[in-house]
């Protein structure tokens, strides 16, 4: 799922719940439940896909895509702005922890998958271009839950 997604569900989950003892932990428990929902995925080899110039762009617009999302919460501040945009961050925080194995990748460096990588990249069966209807469904699912928050 893209961080884009794991974030808007973060912080539906933080504007809903209210209490950080419950929606912190529930955000990052959505971060998996998330990656067992079919996703996309360009249908390329993972050495190949992030050392491409298409999957170093596509970074760019998902972060910017959560940056934003995080400052429309702190401009408008819904009742909740800040632990949404906490619970936003933990939910897409399990995804930062590829990071080492992305920068190596595109230094030309081997990495080898410890076993929290393996177990996070198993629980994601199904990430196929086609899965990109499911990724524009939720955003549009999720914008039309989150709007109402910031009226």
């Amino acid at each position: 799922m893209t961080a884009t997604n794991h974030a808007l569900t973060g912080a539906i989950i933080g504007l809903v719940i209210g209490e950080p003892l419950i929606a912190v932990p529930a955000a990052l428990a959505s971060h998996y439940i998330c990656d067992v929902i079919p996703h996309f995925k360009r249908d390329m080899s993972a050495d190949k896909l992030l050392k491409s110039k298409w999957f170093r762009n596509y970074l760019v617009v998902d972060a910017s895509l959560c940056l934003l999302l995080v400052a429309g919460l702190a401009i408008f501040r819904p009742e909740h702005w800040f632990l949404a945009s906490v619970c936003a961050f933990i939910a897409t925080s399990p995804d930062m922890l590829s990071i080492g194995g992305y920068i190596k990748t595109r230094r030309g460096q081997q990495w080898k998958q410890g076993l929290y990588t393996k177990v996070a990249h198993g629980i994601q069966w199904f990430e196929r271009p086609i899965g990109a209807v499911v990724e524009i469904a939720w955003f549009a699912a999720a914008l039309v839950l989150l709007v109402p928050f910031l009226r």
